[in-house]
């Protein structure tokens, strides 16, 4: 189990592995929204939608701050690009 307050992008990588590419780039689009608007993942979740992915996966994503959201899109667009397209 985690310990929610020491969260880390690696964390949140390896529990998002059975997320469609689209969910994925979904996820990433709202990460950086939310550091280039300076709020949360939630709210962009909220604000855009993407009712696709978990909201369990919006809520850790909270938990970093904008430099590991950044890394956390890194890993994303790693992960993404080593999957076929569907």
């Amino acid at each position: 189990m985690i310990n929610i307050t020491e969260i880390k992008p690696v964390d949140i990588i390896t529990r998002i592995g059975n997320l469609t590419r689209t969910q994925a780039m979904g996820l990433n689009c709202l990460v950086f929204l939310a550091v280039r608007e300076q709020t949360t993942v939630t709210c962009q979740h909220e604000e855009v939608g993407f009712d696709d992915i978990p909201e369990w996966i919006i809520g850790l994503c909270d938990w970093l701050d904008d430099d590991g959201l950044l890394d956390l899109a890194e890993q994303i667009t790693i992960k993404v690009r080593s999957q076929p397209e569907e």
